[in-house]
């Protein structure tokens, strides 16, 4: 297969997801919902009680990435498990990886697309202020963190999915996988607030995602292989 057929069927299950989204609203609907919440009751029960509010957003936004990043992948592939729906795309006559990349990459669109409109919900109700030079560096490390996320979840939901385990185990499995991600996450948002150099945990997130990635990929073609 050339790269160009590759990639072109990469970005069709990606135009796939995302048409479908627009159409349900489903997963993206749920995520931010869930999200919210958690800033609503960091606002209510912590806000008063605690002077660094600059803290309490950073642990607002890492706490609602992972609620949105679980229920993002795991609606996403429930969704395509209904009516046998990945029994029909795994017989297109394409790369099986390219399968994966594609609905990795979309998974990646949601789960950024959520924290970053929370984070929007943290300035307002948090009055979380992070200083305007680093927003880009945030947004950046927000959407290196969904990849990381949505590259063990994908593979984590479809195994549970396929081999008919509850989707409440999810989470469990997903949780201690990704907390390399979450780790970095949260000290690169803090070097970014404070100052500071946060080239080590930079690479840190992007070695770890990439080494997921590589493993996701492997792992994916044994998952689909029944």
């Amino acid at each position: 297969m050339s790269a160009q057929t590759y990639l072109r069927a990469m970005w069709t299950i990606v135009r796939k997801d995302l048409l479908v989204e627009l159409r349900s609203k489903r997963v993206f609907a749920t995520s931010l919902v869930f999200s919210l919440l958690v800033v609503v009751a960091f606002a209510f029960g912590f806000a008063k009680s605690v002077s660094d509010l600059t803290v309490l957003g950073r642990g607002a936004l890492w706490i609602a990435f992972v609620f949105a990043g679980t229920i993002s992948v795991t609606q996403a592939i429930t969704a395509e498990n209904r009516d046998s729906a990945i029994d029909g795309l795994l017989l297109a006559p394409v790369d099986r990886t390219a399968i994966y990349f594609g609905k990795v990459a979309s998974n990646t669109i949601f789960v950024a697309s959520v924290s970053l409109v929370t984070l929007v919900a943290i300035t307002v109700f948090l009055n979380y202020r992070p200083p305007a030079t680093m927003l880009a560096a945030l947004a950046g490390t927000i959407l290196i963190a969904s990849l990381g996320f949505s590259a063990v979840g994908v593979v984590l939901s479809l195994l549970a999915a396929q081999s008919n385990l509850r989707t409440s185990l999810v989470p469990i499995l997903l949780v201690p996988l990704v907390i390399p991600v979450l780790l970095a996450g949260v000290e690169l948002t803090r070097l970014l607030s404070v100052g500071g150099d946060p080239s080590a945990w930079l690479r840190l997130l992007v070695a770890y995602t990439g080494i997921i990635l590589l493993a996701g990929m492997v792992v994916f073609e044994a998952v689909v292989a029944d």
